[in-house]
């Protein structure tokens, strides 16, 4: 998985006319999230998965990134609603007048009814910076029964593609944190909106900013109860000039869920694996036969960066059914 990096902040343009530097608020955005995403300390992640959840992604190559109104984690994605109402309206008193006042005053109306569902679908891949750990077993490595990737951290350019964009974030289960950031990167959209004329392009490009910033914040954003998840996201989203066909499947409860496809590595290169842990639960020695066989169908060499140990978990993990 390649790390974030910081990205340049893209330069207006002059309209016809004259008229002055235009900045496109919507490619302004994009940017801004890109650079929201923090260089992670971690030099692997964990993705605790089903075994054939972990044959579907080697096989692929590839991981299903879920939407976010296709989670079950409804009440995080509301618990950041009332901070970033907070910070918008502290952004309405600095800015008294203009393009920047318009779009806020349009934002702070009607974002308390807006549910994070009405606005653009923003995909999940998760991962955790905890390496064997039985809660993440019982929650999400089908109670020891399943597999977890170790994923190596790269200092590598991301994939490029026209029609999606992403960016690794690190879970923020601090308000204070999440306060500060919202209020610099709504502080960075403002400034932009302060600077053009308030003609519909640029107040309908500002307020979807706005509305995506905030959803962002929201999927960022966990109570600090579940802080020991460690949780690292995979964010990706369709770009603004592009639409993105999602694909379905559905859940063992019958759930339809809506997912993309998403590589983590350019070039076709393959995943870089640090190490692939068995869950506790199940026939180890069978398991690591398939993995071995996958691996070297998918081209994986002994002693390349991307040819991982194969371990057993060490953590004992009892259902709560049981």
């Amino acid at each position: 998985m390649p790390k974030s990096r910081k990205r340049p902040r893209p330069r207006g343009r002059r309209s016809k006319g004259g008229q002055g530097r235009r900045m496109r608020i919507a490619e302004f955005f994009e940017h801004t999230v890109l650079g929201a995403g923090r260089v992670s300390p971690h030099p692997v992640l964990y993705h605790y998965t089903t075994s054939s959840g972990a044959l579907n992604i080697l096989t692929s190559q590839e991981f299903w990134s879920t939407a976010h109104d296709c989670t079950n984690d409804e009440a995080e994605l509301a618990s950041a609603n009332s901070i970033v109402v907070e910070v918008a309206q502290t952004c309405r008193r600095k800015n008294d007048t203009g393009t920047a006042a318009k779009v806020l005053d349009v934002f702070l109306a009607n974002y308390p009814n807006s549910m994070i569902t009405q606005m653009r679908t923003v995909y999940l891949s998760c991962f955790s910076a905890a390496r064997d750990d039985a809660s993440q077993w019982r929650e999400y490595g089908d109670n020891g029964c399943g597999v977890c990737l170790g994923i190596r951290v790269l200092e590598e350019p991301a994939p490029k593609k026209t029609e999606i964009v992403s960016v690794t974030l690190e879970v923020d289960y601090s308000e204070t944190s999440l306060r500060a950031w919202l209020a610099v990167t709504f502080g960075k959209i403002c400034s932009a909106l302060a600077r053009v004329q308030p003609s519909s392009s640029n107040c309908e490009d500002g307020l979807s900013a706005l509305y995506r910033i905030a959803a962002y914040a929201s999927i960022r954003a966990k109570r600090d109860k579940w802080k020991n998840e460690q949780e690292v996201r995979l964010v990706t989203l369709a770009r603004h000039t592009t639409g993105v066909e999602h694909r379905e499947r559905t859940s063992a409860t019958g759930k339809v869920i809506r997912y993309l496809p998403v590589s983590v590595r350019a070039n076709g290169k393959l995943i870089a694996l640090d190490e692939i842990i068995i869950g506790a639960n199940q026939n180890s020695e069978e398991t690591r036969e398939q993995l071995k066989t996958i691996l070297a169908a998918k081209g994986y060499e002994v002693g390349s960066v991307e040819y991982p140990r194969i371990t057993v978990s060490s953590v004992p993990v009892v259902s709560p059914k049981s």
